[in-house]
């Protein structure tokens, strides 16, 4: 293995800048970012700070920055995807024929792809073909602001490759910062996306004047939901009690700095959709998620309740009252009756 690995990290909102950090500081590596804002690429390389996310603080001096994803993906030994959702994609096409096929992709975006219904680990078999890119997902409770400020963190890193996750393992863990490594990655994929939408529901019943009675019951009977649609895709049910399961779950779903939790909370103050989103302080990808993964459900008839009422409350559909009864006065049942959901074959 090399001393010094180049990790390249794609993207340079807060989650990339903490993913740089904690890449940048294992001893281990060098970090190359790719940023279209020429401010930030600038800030980067000469104040070693991001002027948009915790300023405040210093990157190591092993971090650089470029406009140029070329320049960014040239010799890369590992790559960092910290994009939203729902532009990944799109860099994953344009920038398919100089991607370093040999190097891990460690995806940190989490959501449905919603214009295709479809996880990132499908589109990039769709984009690079099959096992042709050594896909990992990273996920776990990790909120960028900790990372950046040296709080103890531990995170997953699952892949079908188990040396590219063993790789990226050891070469992204340091005193702060601390990978297991997993092979469940739909599992994680469907994690991390699905416990976005129950954070907006935590935060719409603390915003409309529940307590922690509500949400903490909420919050299981939702993971039941998650494990259904979890289910469907053959995924191992143990994911969804490890760090990407119920440990994302708790601090996205209770955490302060949840954009999710915040955006469900204003939600539930009586605010607008239009304007939360236009003050929120990063991409609410639970609100995105929530319509494809309705409409997933529905066509392949997942019952989930708890999600379809969140989401006729977000779209205004279901007044605060409705939804208590909805929820509350369903007809009684069995706390672990057996779902009849058969998963499909994919894993």
């Amino acid at each position: 293995m090399k001393p010094f690995s180049k990790v390249a990290v794609i993207g340079a909102g807060a989650f990339g800048t903490a993913m740089a950090k904690a890449a940048g500081s294992s001893g281990k590596n060098t970090v190359k970012m790719w940023a279209r804002d020429r401010e930030i690429v600038n800030s980067i390389n000469h104040n070693h700070s991001n002027p948009k996310f915790c300023p405040h603080l210093k990157l190591p001096e092993t971090i650089t920055a470029t406009t140029h994803a070329e320049e960014a993906l040239k010799d890369a030994d590992i790559v960092m995807g910290c994009l939203p959702t729902q532009v990944i994609p799109k860099f994953l096409e344009e920038h398919k024929n100089i991607f370093p096929l040999n190097a891990p992709f460690v995806s940190c975006s989490k959501g449905m792809i919603i214009s295709k219904e479809k996880f990132l680990s499908e589109e990039v078999e769709d984009v690079f073909g099959k096992g042709k890119l050594r896909y990992c997902i990273l996920s776990g409770p990790s909120f960028a602001q900790e990372i950046l400020e040296d709080n103890p963190t531990i995170v997953v890193i699952a892949s079908k490759d188990a040396q590219a996750a063993k790789y990226a393992q050891e070469k992204l863990s340091y005193r702060y910062f601390r990978v297991y490594t997993h092979d469940d990655v739909i599992g994680v994929e469907i994690a991390g996306a699905l416990k976005n939408i129950l954070a907006i529901g935590a935060g719409i019943i603390e915003g409309s004047g529940y307590g922690i009675n509500t949400t903490s019951a909420f919050i299981a009977r939702g993971t039941k939901e998650l494990y259904k649609f979890a289910k469907y895709y053959n995924a191992n049910p143990q994911t969804l009690f490890g760090l990407s399961g119920i440990g994302d779950i708790m601090l996205t779903s209770f955490g302060k700095l949840s954009r999710n939790r915040t955006f469900g909370y204003r939600l539930g103050k009586g605010e607008k959709i239009h304007d939360i989103l236009k003050t929120s302080a990063g991409v609410v990808e639970g609100y995105s998620t929530l319509e494809v993964v309705i409409r997933f459900a529905k066509k392949h008839d997942i019952k989930m309740p708890i999600i379809e009422v969140i989401n006729g409350f977000v779209h205004g559909k279901i007044h605060p009252k409705e939804a208590l009864d909805m929820l509350m006065l369903r007809n009684l049942e069995d706390e672990f009756e057996e779902d009849s959901i058969n998963g499909n074959g994919k894993k």
